[in-house]
């Protein structure tokens, strides 16, 4: 189950779908830390405390889940990425996007994808998708 201690960290490019991911999470903890970057660009900053966040120190997440069509670095990108860099790599990645596309999926998983899901058409099944990835998460 989830708890305060895990960051979450949004990276899609709709505002819709990150206020319906927050919700999801927040209604299985409602102190889960959540951070939204709608660019896998937005993502390294937020990393790496650059740009608009360079004054700001943000933990790293436990996890990231990721939309792949996102302007300027897609999901793909935000995976290979962040599985080769060395302060990076523990970080547990899901994909959560449209595409249901198989060829879109095996490459996702081949990259370094903990999990890839397609973006369910209901808030209850988005909630059960977040449950499921909260179950892996570390105590």
């Amino acid at each position: 189950m989830l708890n305060e201690e895990h960051i979450f960290l949004v990276a899609d490019d709709d505002p819709d779908e990150h206020y319906l991911i927050h919700n999801a999470i927040l209604e299985i903890n409602n102190s889960a830390q959540i951070h939204s970057v709608f660019t896998g660009f937005q993502l390294f900053e937020f990393l790496f405390n650059k740009g608009m966040y360079e004054n700001i120190q943000n933990p790293l997440p436990h996890v990231i889940i990721a939309d792949i069509n996102m302007p300027v670095l897609n999901g793909f990108d935000v995976i290979k990425t962040v599985k080769e860099t060395e302060q990076l790599n523990d970080i547990i990645i899901y994909i959560l996007t449209t595409s249901s596309r198989e060829e879109d999926k095996v490459k996702a998983l081949a990259l370094g994808a903990d999990g890839y899901y397609t973006k369910p058409n209901n808030f209850e099944k988005l909630k059960e998708i977040m449950k499921e990835i909260a179950s892996k998460l570390k105590k």
